[in-house]
């Protein structure tokens, strides 16, 4: 899953560290009856970048779960939008796609996705024949889980998954290559509950290059569940080529 970022612009892969960010969060079990379909957020991404500059993205995205496609409305440098489905990643200006990335199974490690359908306890691996877990421990208030690829072709891909849990919500996550050595870390912060849907504030990404570290903070407020308007950001139809 990690490698689906090769080849992507800084642009995709700001937004794909909240989507796979991914590689995400904890939520509370909603109550009988209850389902998540949509959610809406304002974002923002501040990001250190190799180069040693810095960059900001601001916007709002909208995920209909039935659609399964993300919409990422960029408003901050400049208008234009990003949509994710399953299988591509487009850039659209002006009513036109400028740019389009192929990928495979966007959709079910989004964020979003795992979001509402309750499964982010463990990203959604415990659900996956892609990873298997081995071993937990506890350490002060954490409870920490060890996850490894199954199959061989994912394990030349990617290793270890560690997931902490405060009080049955996601804390942090730390993955590593498949030569056991440190990519990234990921820490969830200032959760709130949205109409019965727990949702993280902040996101805290750390990137570990040629010995650096490298630090992406993602935000979010204004969230919305189960919103009924904006139908038109929500079915988004992208441009013919």
């Amino acid at each position: 899953m990690v490698t689906l970022l090769c080849g992507l612009s800084n642009l995709k892969l700001k937004i794909f560290a909240v989507l796979f960010t991914a590689f995400f969060f904890l939520l509370s079990k909603p109550t009988l009856g209850q389902q998540f379909f949509r959610i809406k957020a304002e974002f923002s991404i501040k990001e250190t970048l190799v180069d040693g500059k810095s960059s900001l993205l601001m916007g709002t995205v909208y995920f209909d779960k039935t659609r399964k496609q993300i919409i990422y409305s960029i408003k901050f440098p400049e208008p234009e939008f990003l949509v994710v489905t399953d299988s591509f990643v487009y850039t659209i200006k002006e009513g036109k796609i400028q740019e389009k990335k192929q990928g495979v199974g966007l959709m079910q490690f989004s964020i979003f996705n795992l979001a509402l359908s309750s499964k982010l306890s463990n990203y959604g691996l415990d659900q996956s024949p892609l990873f298997k877990l081995t071993n937990v421990e506890k350490e002060d208030s954490l409870i920490i889980s060890t996850w490894e690829p199954t199959l061989d072709k994912l394990k030349e891909l990617t290793g270890t998954i560690l997931i902490s849990q405060v009080h049955k919500r996601l804390f942090g996550l730390v993955f590593f290559d498949k030569n056991k050595k440190l990519m990234s870390k990921q820490f969830f912060e200032e959760y709130k509950n949205f109409s019965g849907l727990q949702f993280p504030g902040q996101i805290t990404q750390i990137n570990y290059i040629g010995g650096k570290e490298y630090y992406k903070i993602t935000t979010f407020k204004n969230v919305i569940v189960n919103d009924t308007n904006e139908n038109t950001f929500y079915n988004y139809n992208i441009p013919a080529q």
